[in-house]
């Protein structure tokens, strides 16, 4: 399908301006309830249709027995209703001019060989009444942009949600949920949450190559048990690495015990962990070991600019903190260069007689006396011709101080082009001001060094990608 047939196809499903909730509820403790009511508290400003034979009002909604009973067009109906009853269900929205569905009901193709035939089943339904279907298996889709909560998923109810311009897709629902309200308790921002579940239709690869179009997404960060169809997914991959959206994907599923268990979630193939990597190298899609970096690389990308190169200036309150990021930046293949004479002269003026003004910079715990000494060190750093990129790692500063210095690295981060990432190692709750202004303001801050070094070993890894796509 064209690029911008799959845009148009998907509109539907990830923009829609009506949403038919087929078995809605008004108990919020059952699914149907609970999707229907983060659709309303969050400010869907669409058309919400809820479809339930038994009832005449739902939480505060007009509820119409039947889809047929709907008085508008549906863009999105979420499917809310047990696995046996989906087939006629979703043939009867694709008779009303209902452009997508979402299947929340598990029991197809993960189930074995008599679910996934009814499951190949809906996509002919699908195809027939020329829908697109997220799931089965799936637990919703938001665009957090535009005020579309078409989930369940209980992360819905933090508090504060952070709108950013990351979207993430995930094989997952479960699992990509709850890193999502962990996101948001970072300070990361997403632009969109897709729980693909099955993917009996539309796959993760179609998503991506929708989101490289998407205007409000910079970033897409992937949880991923298997590909059906490599040729797509390196298509879409290809078109993302062309757009400079960088992918960054985790996979599951690396041993034989590990495939069986993704074959039973979702009815994926997993194939071999090996070719998974190699296929991600190729194509430019930027592979995270560790399901904890999907979002610590994801944040930095979204963020900063990318690095001219891959010599790594680094900046600590600790001389201890200062070896530990250097042996990081040796084992992620990055460089850490002499300062320039200049710089090392500038900062000789600036940070006591007893500190370190050679690379690593260790400007001692004397930054306590005068949190505004950090200021004038760091700006030199940056400036620094040697250097393309800039890790601080601070220590034991608290507040008031920590306020400061988080203010003045604001200050100066603004002024350059140069990425920057900052790794605090004490309790957030002696510096949690702090932490907080470089949060609100887009820097990236992780509690452990190794996060924020191999965080920008991938930056450098993906800009030299794009420029073998330049040659």
């Amino acid at each position: 399908m064209a690029e911008e047939g799959v845009y148009q196809s998907l509109e539907g499903l990830l923009n829609a301006k009506s949403i038919a909730i087929i078995g809605a509820s008004r108990d919020q403790n059952k699914l149907s309830g609970r999707l229907l009511s983060y659709i309303i508290n969050h400010g869907y400003s669409g058309k919400i249709y809820p479809v339930n034979p038994k009832e005449v009002e739902i939480q505060g909604l007009q509820c119409y027995p039947s889809i047929e009973d709907v008085p508008g067009p549906v863009d999105l109906a979420c499917l809310m209703v047990p696995a046996a009853a989906i087939p006629e269900t979703l043939d009867r929205c694709g008779k009303c001019g209902a452009k997508a569905a979402i299947i929340g009901a598990s029991g197809f193709a993960e189930i074995g060989e008599e679910g996934e035939k009814i499951q190949k089943g809906l996509v002919d339904i699908a195809r027939r009444w020329e829908m697109r279907i997220a799931g089965p298996n799936s637990i919703g889709i938001c665009n957090f942009v535009n005020n579309i909560f078409a989930s369940f998923s209980m992360s819905l109810d933090f508090p504060k949600i952070v709108v950013g311009n990351i979207s993430f897709v995930s094989q997952s629902g479960a699992m990509g949920g709850s890193m999502l309200s962990r996101g948001w308790e970072r300070g990361i921002g997403f632009s969109r949450f897709i729980s693909s579940g099955n993917e009996a239709d539309v796959q993760t690869a179609d998503y991506i190559r929708f989101l490289v179009k998407d205007p409000n997404t910079r970033v897409i960060a992937s949880f991923i048990e298997g590909v059906k169809n490599a040729d797509q997914f390196k298509l879409a991959a290809e078109e993302a690495l062309r757009a400079k959206k960088p992918i960054i994907a985790f996979k599951n599923g690396r041993t034989e015990v590990g495939h069986r268990a993704v074959k039973s979630h979702t009815g994926m193939l997993a194939g071999s962990y090996e070719v998974y990597k190699y296929f991600f190298q190729q194509y430019g899609v930027i592979h995270v070991e560790e399901i904890s970096e999907l979002f610590n690389v994801a944040w930095a990308f979204a963020t900063q600019p990318l690095p001219r190169g891959k010599r790594v200036g680094i900046v600590s309150t600790s001389g201890g903190g200062c070896s530990i990021v250097a042996d990081e930046c040796v084992r992620f293949g990055l460089e850490v260069p002499d300062f320039t004479p200049s710089t090392e002269e500038k900062l000789a003026k600036i940070i006591p007689s007893f500190g370190a003004f050679k690379n690593p910079m260790d400007t001692t715990a004397h930054i306590l006396a005068q949190p505004g000494m950090y200021r004038g060190a760091l700006q030199t750093v940056l400036n620094d011709d040697n250097i393309d990129v800039v890790v601080m790692m601070l220590s034991t500063i608290a507040e008031p101080a920590a306020t400061k210095m988080a203010s003045d690295i604001v200050d100066v981060v603004k002024e350059s082009d140069k990425p920057l990432v900052v790794t605090w190692t004490i309790a957030e709750t002696l510096a949690s001001n702090g932490m907080k202004i470089l949060r609100e303001n887009g820097i990236p801050m992780y509690e452990r060094p190794e996060s924020a070094v191999y965080a920008l070993s991938k930056m450098v890894w993906y800009n030299q990608k794009l420029k073998e796509l330049e040659m």
